[in-house]
This record gives C-alpha cells, structure tokens and sequence, in this order.
C-alpha cells in the first residue's frame, strides 16, 4: 500500500478498502467463495507491508476456509 507522509493513505485507498471490506461482507453473507477469493486477492495486494491489513486479510481468509 502507498502510504503518505506521516503514515496516512490517501482518500482513493481509504475508499477501495472499503469497498474490498464491503465485497467481502457481501461474499459471505451469499457464500460467494469465488467471489470472495477475487476480493481477497486484492486486498493482499493493497495490504503489502500493512501488518493491520495483512491480518484482517489472514481473518477473512480463514473464515472462508472455515
């Protein structure tokens, strides 16, 4: 994830998390497990080195496991 000086992302980050959060609350609530696989993905992307990120991801992952 790029983030800014002083540690913030910028608005279009912010706002593309939310929507990948979204989707994947959307995802489970259907059982969309490819769905939910596409969204993923990407927020593991936008997640880089973020470990808050990485570990919301980590949790969305096993609950789709599970």
């Amino acid at each position: 994830m790029k983030v800014t000086l002083g540690g913030h992302m910028s608005y279009a980050e912010a706002k593309e998390i939310a929507l990948l959060r979204q989707e994947l609350r959307t995802c489970w609530d259907k059982g969309d497990h490819a769905g939910a696989e596409l969204a993923l993905q990407r927020l593991w992307q936008v997640a880089g080195d973020d470990d808050e990120l990485s570990a919301e991801a980590r949790r969305w992952a096993i609950k789709f496991a599970a």
